[in-house]
């Protein structure tokens, strides 16, 4: 059954398409945990139009992983609309995402991501063209605008250009990650558009599904750091309850993704890919300094997993 954005089942769990964090292997992952949609890092228009192997590389995903979005970003309609064209058919997600709400300075510098929302109408040719150019679902996530809140006719245009849903994470650009998120004005968005309205920013706990959930009445949530040294937040909103893995099942669920982080880069570069993951879920751990002092250093993956099973 293909994927749609209006047939799934609501609230809907996404895992947020993070720069050098969303790979397969931690995708997979968090599908394992009850994550209903994944989304890839950041993939840049021009790095497929100009042949960059590793732009490819970063596409690959495994089947269970579906249903995977593919999220994209550019500033020339023409170019976006070709390196759509080339992701249907050589890569073959479930849809295509465009980021208008990246606020990386080396991203919305060169007019990509939030820098978008400076610009509407150069944005809704971009998601024209897009639409013209794949027939897969195709979805857009934004911010609340540059400095203020001034997407209310936007969503509107985008909904009419055929977009089948929104990410809105409740910032501006301008705020980046600072600043309590605006949730409100994500239920201010849901009321003027049909189209899945997804919620993002700051969720991080049970309490945060269900907060941003009775505040903006959203179809979906999408997940980012949240999720970090946490993928388990997925199962523990699905059932509702706090979900406390003992040091013991964290250090599985460490060794899954690095068995599966080596089997798509090899041991070399899985190690390195890997150890910011070391990091993130030895937070709170005895002996956590020391672990994660040592699984900096090695390049052994024997090594890594003596160290991490050591008791």
């Amino acid at each position: 059954m293909k994927f749609s954005w209006d047939k799934i089942q609501t609230p809907f769990y996404c895992l947020a398409p993070m720069a050098g964090v969303s790979n397969s292997s931690f995708r997979l992952i968090c599908r394992s945990f009850g994550a209903d949609v994944v989304f890839s890092e950041m993939i840049s228009a021009d790095g497929i139009i100009y042949g960059s192997q590793k732009t490819i590389e970063l596409m690959k995903f495994r089947p269970e992983e579906r249903p995977y979005i593919v999220q994209i970003f550019g500033n020339e309609p023409i170019k976006m609309a070709e390196a759509i064209k080339f992701i249907e058919k050589n890569i073959e997600p479930d849809g295509i995402d465009i980021n208008m709400g990246c606020p990386a300075k080396k991203v919305s510098s060169h007019g990509r991501g939030a820098a978008l929302l400076k610009d509407f109408e150069q944005a809704k040719k971009i998601a024209s063209t897009a639409r013209r150019a794949s027939k897969l679902p195709l979805s857009v996530k934004m911010r609340l605008g540059w400095e203020e809140f001034e997407i209310h006719e936007f969503v509107k245009d985008l909904e009419k250009i055929g977009i089948d849903a929104l990410t809105i994470h409740a910032r501006t650009k301008v705020q980046g990650f600072k600043g309590n998120p605006a949730w409100k004005a994500i239920r201010d968005v849901k009321r003027l558009v049909q189209v899945p309205v997804i919620g993002n920013g700051d969720v991080t706990s049970l309490e945060d599904d269900k907060k941003i959930r009775e505040v903006t009445n959203c179809d979906g949530v999408m997940i980012g750091r949240g999720a970090l040294g946490r993928p388990w937040l997925f199962r523990e909103i699905k059932e509702e309850k706090v979900v406390n893995l003992s040091q013991d099942e964290i250090i599985a669920v460490i060794v899954r993704q690095l068995e599966l982080t080596i089997q798509e880069y090899g041991s070399r570069k899985g190690l390195l890919e890997m150890r910011k993951f070391f990091s993130w879920y030895l937070k709170g751990f005895k002996r956590a300094k020391e672990m994660r002092n040592k699984l900096m250093q090695t390049n052994s993956i024997y090594e890594a997993l003596n160290i991490l099973q050591k008791k």
